[in-house]
Formats: structure tokens, sequence, C-alpha cells
């Protein structure tokens, strides 16, 4: 049964994943899937195997792991996607043994671990596909600086012995990583986009005007609503400037997948230490 739960939810993530990638948006269905199944695959445990075990926690899983989703959602870091995928999750990883599996708290350190990591990578990955255009954006002290990074952390991991200069170039690396995505963030995740493409949950950067000067919609940290997209078109606006984030389903799956095969590498580490 816990193959048939896990199996589950990976196909759903995996669909939600490509789907993030392609069109930056999660469907609905897609969600609903996920929170159904999820409630219901639950359900059918608990009748199979004569338990409600699997259940006690799961208020304080929603608490937890469907809370701070709504909350990175509110404050305009997440999608609506993500959070409803978060509550579906929330359904699934009830168990309070921190080095389960199916621990919430597990999944959700994976998460802000696991999930940084893919969002930091990920972030510098772009802005090295798109390196030509970011150097437009270059102060004269920031290819000086990445250079010197780089000579320092291959020096240290050449010439300092273990494990200080693990220590050394993580933090050169980090150091660097805060003003190389810093660049990405603010120059190259902006997108012009026809506004009969927008749909609902789209960040506008930049609020067209009307003749008066006065913003047509406001920019909310959660996006554009149906309202305020019928309202660009019945003014005529052809097209808007967007702000657009790297795909976060994927981190989330990513976190699942090693939740469900390796527990918490974090909290195992802390046990054995």
């Amino acid at each position: 049964m816990d193959y048939l739960v896990f199996i589950f939810v990976l196909l759903v993530l995996l669909l939600a994943s490509i789907e993030d990638f392609r069109d930056r948006e999660v469907p609905d269905s897609i969600s609903y899937i996920l929170i159904g199944g999820a409630i219901l695959l639950s359900f059918i445990y608990s009748i199979s195997y004569n338990t409600i075990s699997n259940l006690t926690y799961i208020p304080i899983s929603v608490l937890l792991l469907f809370g701070f989703s709504y909350f990175m959602y509110r404050l305009g870091q997440w999608g609506g996607g993500d959070v409803k995928l978060m509550l579906g999750l929330s359904f699934v990883f009830t168990s309070l043994n921190l080095f389960s599996d199916k621990s919430f708290v597990a999944l959700f350190i994976n998460i802000l671990l696991f999930g940084g990591i893919y969002g930091l990578i990920g972030t510098i990955f772009l802005g090295l596909m798109k390196i030509r255009e970011l150097k437009k954006y270059f102060q004269r002290y920031d290819f000086p600086f990445f250079v010197a990074s780089a000579i320092i952390i291959i020096l240290s991991i050449l010439i300092i012995p273990l494990p200080i200069n693990v220590f050394i170039a993580i933090g050169v690396f980090m150091i660097f990583s805060i003003r190389f995505v810093f660049l990405v963030a603010n120059n190259l995740m902006y997108l012009k986009e026809p506004v009969s493409k927008l749909t609902e949950g789209d960040w506008l950067a930049d609020s067209p005007k009307d003749i008066n000067g006065k913003k047509i919609v406001p920019e909310r940290n959660t996006g554009l609503t149906k309202a305020d997209i019928q309202k660009l078109k019945e003014k005529g606006i052809k097209d808007v400037m967007i702000k657009i984030g790297l795909p976060f389903v994927p981190g989330i799956f990513f976190a699942v997948l090693i939740t469900i095969v390796f527990g918490n590498p974090f909290l195992q580490l802390f046990s054995a230490l």
C-alpha cells in the first residue's frame, strides 16, 4: 500500500512538473487529482490495515505544509498551484516519526533544503544560459569578483585539508551565488507577455496606466485575477511586463523523491551525531 501511495504521488508531481516547466502553471485538475487521490488513498490505507494512526497527525501536517506554502503564496514567492499540491502532500506525509519516509517534518525540511538547492542551481544555470545578455548588467567589480571566487574555491579544494576546505568552498560559493542570483532575478526574470496569453496568478511587474495616469490594475503579490485580465483587455492593452519565477514544482518533486527514498538526511545526520 505504501508503494501504491508513493508511486501515485510521484507520478502526479512529475506531470505537474512538466506542466510547470512548459506553461509556468499547474492546471487545477492536476492539483485536485493529487488532493482527492491522497485523501482517498489515506482512508483506504487506514481501512486496509485497520488503523487510524496514519490519520492522527493530518491536522498538524496540514498546518505545517499547507500553512507554510500559503504563507509563501501571500508573500508572492510561490504560485497557487504549489499551495494546492502541498495540501495534497499533507494528507500523505502524516507520520510524527521524524525518521520515517512518511514524516511531514522530514518532508518540510527536505523542501526547504533541497528545494532551496534546486532554486539556487536553477537560477545560476539560467544565468549561465543567458550569460551574454546578463553581462550587460555586470558592474565593473562583478567579473573580477566571479573569477576570484572560482580561483579561491579551486585552490581551497586542492590545497587546504578536509574538512576546512569544504567549509571555505561552500562559504565562497554562497557569497558568489548571492550576487549572481541577484543579477539574474533583477534583470532576466521578466517577460513581455500579450494580454491574450495572461493567466490567473501571473505576476505583473509594472501595471499600465490609463489616460489619467492611474494604474489600470494593481500589482499584487498573489498575481493577476481573472477580473484584472478582463479589465486590461477592456482597456485595449496589448501586452504587459510580467515577472517570471523558476518553476518550483520540480523542486517539490525532488524533495518528495528524496524523502521517500532516503528519509531526511539532515535528521539522520543529526541523530548520528
